[in-house]
Order: structure tokens, then sequence, then C-alpha cells
């Protein structure tokens, strides 16, 4: 999977950015919170988190794009989760993993290039229609079924907004510098964490989770961390928050932490995201049609 990527290595993909992130603290919720006018803290119902992380992850480069890159987007509405879900299983992954929930980091990446995504709304050609308008998990299980997948008439729609490019980050140094240029990056991985955040703000490693969740923030300095968004609901977790304002149902993980979990190898930068541009004027946009 990694070899099928055009940059597979975030540091072959952006040498560049080595060292970017030393002593920074960079918190990419304060993006979305401008962009969406709120939070946005998922709360998964059936085992299809790899499609939350991205998904997630897909609306938090969005909202840094137009904040941070002055990329002019307007994007209000969510990611779904359902269609990514089905494309990294069915149409990338080819209904290896049969009947059960789950699915693979590495499928997703190639997912949201490869498919691309949808937002959450309903959508209509020829009679057909999909409704993604609310989560479902039991729409995400349905779509995820060996036989289902994507249906065909919609995936035209799905192909004209995807990331274009994900690159594999396997330590702290390089999941610091992607984030503190503005690079989410969702994260599978076996590590488990208490449901208690100390006095920072930091989660107890522990126990074993296949899961994943998506790193929003770093802050490399005084007690160099990783912020983690999780996808189970806003009340999964409780404790201070530590000196930042952090969003509900996430925590931070200790820079030792998280480079034993992307040690797995399946866990992604994402950047360049094919939005929702504005139009400057009606006439702007039908140059060309006359």
């Amino acid at each position: 999977m990694v070899a099928s990527l055009e940059r597979p290595l975030f540091s072959l993909a952006a040498p560049e950015a080595a060292g970017s992130g030393e002593g920074k603290t960079v918190l990419l919720y304060h993006a979305v919170r401008q962009v969406f006018g709120r939070d946005l803290v998922h709360r998964q119902t059936i085992g299809d988190c790899v499609s939350h992380g991205w998904a997630l992850g897909v609306d938090y480069l969005s909202a840094v794009e137009e904040v941070m890159h002055g990329e002019r987007e307007h994007q209000t509405t969510e990611t779904a989760t359902e269609p990514l879900y089905a494309y990294s299983r069915v149409e990338v992954g080819g209904g290896k993993l049969g009947g059960g929930d789950g699915s693979v980091g590495g499928w997703a990446a190639r997912a949201v290039r490869q498919g691309g995504t949808l937002l959450r709304k309903q959508y209509r050609l020829d009679g057909q229609a999909a409704d993604f308008s609310t989560y479902s998990g039991t729409t995400a299980r349905e779509m995820g079924r060996p036989r289902n997948g994507v249906p065909d008439w919609i995936e035209p729609a799905m192909a004209e907004h995807p990331v274009r490019q994900t690159s594999l980050v396997t330590d702290y140094d390089e999941a610091r510098d992607a984030i503190a240029n503005g690079y989410p990056v969702p994260v599978c991985s076996g590590q488990g964490f208490g449901n208690t955040r100390d006095r920072d703000g930091f989660a107890r490693p522990q126990g074993t989770w296949r899961h994943c969740m998506l790193f929003i923030g770093v802050a490399d300095e005084g007690r160099p961390g990783l912020l983690c968004q999780n996808s189970w609901g806003k009340n999964w977790n409780s404790g201070p928050q530590g000196q930042h304002d952090i969003p509900d149902g996430s925590f931070w993980v200790d820079a030792d932490v998280a480079t034993r979990m992307l040690r797995g190898k399946d866990s992604y930068a994402m950047s360049s995201y094919a939005g929702y541009p504005i139009r400057d004027t009606l006439t702007d946009w039908l140059v060309g049609w006359s």
C-alpha cells in the first residue's frame, strides 16, 4: 500500500519540513472553530473508526487550507464517513475483511486520493438518491459489505473532491512537523488509553485498541506531545484540559507514546484537498460558457 503512494514517506514528500515544528505549539482546531463555528466531535456506533479519523482529517485539512494557507474554500458541512468507509473496504480493500466491521488506514489513504470524498448531505441523480446528511452506522455497515461499496452513479461526484497527497508518518518528529505545517495525521494503532486526562491534559497509555483517531495539534515544548481527537463522542473521557482549550473527547499523547503508535506504519499526513472554492462572481464562473 505504501509503495503505491506517489510520495510514500512524509520525510521524502516534504524534506523541507524536517525540524520545522521544533519548539512550536500549533493547534489545528482553532482553524476548525473559525470555519465551522464549532468543534467537530464524532460519535461512531459501529467499528468504522478509520472513516471517522479520515473524514475528520479532511474537515481539518479544509479548514486549515482556508485559514492558514489563504485558500478560498467554502465548506461548513462536514465530510460524510459512510462512502469513505465503503470505498476503503470494498473498492480498495476488495472485500477482504468480509462481513465484519473495520478498515485499514492505508486503504483509507488510497480511498481519499483515488475515490475522493462527499459531504454530509443528500445526493440525487436520475431518480437515484443517497442520504448522508446524518451519520448512520447502519448505512456504513451496509455500504461496506463486500458486494456493495459506493454506488457507481455517485462516484463521479465523490471523485471531484479528493485529498491529492497522503504520506506515511512513522514517528513523533514527523507528525510534529506535519501538524506544524497544517497537515492533520489520522493515526491507526493498537495503543489504548485511559479515559481520564491528567493535570496537563494527557491520557495514560493502557491496554490495546485496534483503533483510528486523528492527531490535530502539537505542543513541542515543556512536555512534548500530540493532541489526539477520538470518535467516541464528547463524554467518553474527562479531566483537566491543560493550558489549552482542547475539544471535548480529545487528549494529549506523550511524544514517546506517539512514536510507538506511529511505528505501526498505518498513519498518514494529509495535504492538498480539492475542496469547494468560492467563485468571485457568477460572471467569472460562467466565463467560457457563453
